[in-house]
């Protein structure tokens, strides 16, 4: 096996804790094992191999080493190997854990000269702080921090990258450091960075751990990409007017309304209205669409029930047809058995409407953000435009960058919950609940009266 030489100074340089992360593709985790493949064939030493979760070992580095101690030349004839278990002929052993299944007993280990925790950016305070005193209890022992950075909160990038301490070796390495990356590698990286947003190539293979708010559904920096964006491009507004209609829930809630005209969002309004004003809310969103003969998209779950009926009594009374459309947000996905990716259809990757929908206008909002900011082709039916004539743009960008992509009990992608946002301190984003309404494309009912046509159409 190769070393790598950019990486002679830290292995060289005596710490008791060495630190090394970086992006993909950097020969971390391939180097840590040949140094320690190197240090068990000289010295006898006990070896313990973590992460945090390993439910077998399959999931560790055990393929790794075996596999470097099996073919280099160097080293094969001083390893004996078999189905789950690496010895060196001097006598050095190898243990295998997860942390997360084996805390107590990896904190009954002793003897243990090197621990190499790899994929150290799940591990957490707490845990470190537990099997620390194990680890590090004999004299002249080492533990080595192998990672690639998620997001920028997590504790041992800020525990180890962010602090000094004395007793600690921090180095990044990436990519561009390591000089056997094979020809398809290369071309790899290189698609990447052409067709990653910038974050996510900056994450995945330079390093950069992501923002807390990266695990939202929607990024802040494509909404920002979406204004005037129709102006922008060059694009001509058609199509037909919506306007999503999110109605208050509670005390502290707002009811909102998003007229969409087209693909571009063209005004934005809310309102305190308490239970007892819910016609009159309905109402006021009716008197909006009425002159412009838009479709209105309202949220039909709790309280929102009794908005269908005024419409209807509206439209009635009124002698106009202006149509409205349910969103119930809980509802079965459209399109169940088409594929949102490869091999996943629909209805095996959103747990339920809401989740399709919110997912269908981010993708929309990337699709505008590569074409604006990288100058990508683009499809004129998958861009958003936000006017920067709307009121409340700012609360937009707001509200719709801070709900993150959650999981449901089944595997499924799903919205995070209202309450869950609450638990954050984050309000109910009606703003951008109704947004979202207003680019749903659901079935519509126009008729003020209760009459069977069936039979004077035969």
């Amino acid at each position: 096996m190769k070393l790598n030489p950019n990486l002679k100074t830290f292995w060289t340089t005596k710490k008791q804790i060495k630190v090394l992360y970086g992006g993909r593709m950097s020969s971390k985790t391939m180097d840590t094992a040949g140094i320690i493949l190197y240090l068990a064939s000289k010295y006898k030493i006990r070896v313990a191999c973590l992460r945090r979760f390993q439910n077998k070992l399959s999931e560790s580095v055990f393929s790794t080493l075996k596999r470097i101690a099996t073919t280099d030349e160097r080293l094969k004839n001083f390893y004996i190997t078999t189905e789950n278990t690496i010895k060196s002929t001097i006598g050095s052993e190898f243990v295998f854990m997860g942390i997360q299944r084996n805390l107590e007993e990896i904190k009954g280990l002793d003897n243990i000269d090197i621990t190499w925790i790899e994929e150290a950016e799940k591990l957490t305070k707490e845990q470190w702080n537990l099997i620390r005193p194990t680890i590090l209890r004999e004299d002249n022992s080492t533990c080595i921090l192998v990672f690639n950075p998620d997001f920028d909160t997590d504790f041992v990038y800020n525990e180890f990258v962010m602090k000094e301490h004395t007793n600690v070796l921090v180095r990044q390495i990436n990519y561009n450091e390591n000089p056997f990356l094979s020809d398809s590698a290369i071309q790899l990286i290189d698609n990447d960075k052409i067709n990653l947003d910038d974050d996510d190539f900056d994450n995945i293979y330079n390093g950069i751990p992501k923002a807390e708010n990266e695990e939202a559904f929607i990024k802040r920096k494509w909404i920002e990409a979406s204004i005037n964006a129709n102006e922008v491009l060059g694009i001509e507004n058609r199509g037909v007017d919506v306007v999503g209609y999110d109605i208050a829930d509670s005390g502290n809630d707002t009811c909102a309304i998003v007229h969409i005209k087209g693909n571009e969002a063209k005004h934005i309004e809310e309102w305190k209205a308490k239970e007892d004003e819910l016609e009159d809310s309905a109402k006021r969103t009716f008197d909006y669409a009425l002159p412009l003969n838009t479709i209105i998209n309202y949220d039909c779950i709790g309280v929102g029930a009794s908005a269908g009926s005024t419409f209807k009594r509206l439209n009635k009374e009124y002698e106009t047809e202006i149509e409205y459309c349910k969103f119930d947000a809980g509802d079965t996905v459209q399109n169940p058995d088409d594929e949102y990716q490869p091999q996943r259809k629909n209805k095996d990757h959103f747990e339920n409407l809401k989740a399709q929908m919110w997912q269908d206008v981010a993708d929309r909002l990337l699709h505008t953000y590569n074409a604006v900011i990288k100058g990508k082709p683009f499809d004129e039916d998958k861009i958003i435009s936000i006017s920067s004539e709307c009121d409340n743009i700012d609360k937009l960008k707001r509200e719709l960058s801070s709900p993150k992509k959650d999981k449901s009990k089944r595997g499924l992608v799903k919205v995070e919950s209202k309450e869950d946002l609450k638990k954050r301190g984050i309000p109910s984003p009606n703003i951008a609940d109704a947004f979202i309404m207003g680019y749903y494309k659901g079935e519509t009912s126009t008729s003020f009266l209760d009459v069977d046509m069936s039979e004077l159409l035969n």
